[in-house]
């Protein structure tokens, strides 16, 4: 497929989805959260992919929406001016980052330099985050006079506490990815020559695992963030009788048996 403002680069078991519009800090604008969406459905329906990575352009990651694009299309004196461009960003927006949260695939945002507003969104509905020790990572909505209007919110107080995550809302200050692995809003910090191994390696334990397994675990952490014990309970019994019933069930099963290393289908 071919999109405007990302790249989708599959190599094995592995997509890297690269936001690729450096000249803006790979600020995201309506085409960005459609080709997002389009390129998720895409890589869903592709057997072969176990891992989905997300990351930026140019050394930075994302520095939230694409200013010079909205403030062309709301300012009612501009050529481009679209008084509808605002709701459908918003709508497209909402889907970009819910799709991504919801993607049953095994998600890692790629993390160097600037990861703020919708930008630490994004990062925030992938399932692990890996940063530059040095990237500069926050919400940052409160210093152009904003709130966040992606989830921010609502996920951070979640992922970090209420305490913390107040300090990074209330006053829009970036941290250091070494600050932000501290405080448990990324997985990991890395030395910048470091990243992508990093990257690699967390790959490399994921994509011998049974995909179906993966997707219910997915599931299962996601729906339990948010369900009673007794429902979560449920929903787990649910997910252990539909994978017994899996192929791939039987051949862990057997390979364990014959003491060799399963191959699994995803079926």
């Amino acid at each position: 497929m071919k999109y405007t403002d990302i790249i989708v680069d599959k190599k094995g078991p592995v997509a890297w989805l690269t936001i690729n519009k450096a000249h803006v800090k790979n600020g995201m604008g309506l085409q960005t959260m459609r080709d997002i969406v389009a390129a998720l459905e895409n890589v869903e329906d592709d057997p072969a992919i176990v891992v989905l990575v997300v990351k930026g352009a140019g050394g930075t990651f994302c520095a939230g929406a694409d200013f010079k694009e909205i403030s062309a299309k709301v300012s009612p004196g501009s050529p481009a001016y679209d008084p509808a461009y605002k709701a459908e960003f918003t709508r497209a927006a909402d889907k970009a980052f819910l799709t991504l949260e919801k993607f049953p695939k095994v998600t890692i945002a790629m993390v160097q330099g600037v990861c703020m507003a919708g930008g630490v969104e994004l990062a925030e509905v992938c399932d692990f985050i890996i940063a530059d020790e040095k990237a500069k990572i926050g919400d940052g909505h409160m210093k152009t006079g904003l709130v966040p209007n992606g989830g921010a919110s609502i996920r951070m107080p979640r992922f970090i506490g209420m305490r913390k995550a107040k300090e990074l809302l209330y006053t829009g200050a970036l941290i250091s990815g070494k600050e932000a692995e501290e405080i448990g809003l990324i997985n990991k910090a890395a030395p910048g020559d470091r990243l992508e191994q990093e990257v690699e390696d967390l790959i490399a334990r994921l994509v011998d695992k049974p995909p179906l397994a993966l997707k219910a675990m997915k599931q299962l952490v996601n729906q339990g963030a948010t369900c009673s014990l007794e429902a979560g309970i449920v929903l787990e019994h649910l997910a252990v009788e539909g994978l017994e019933r899996s192929e791939d069930f039987q051949e862990s099963m057997k390979a364990f048996a014959e003491k060799r290393k399963p191959v699994y289908k995803g079926r």
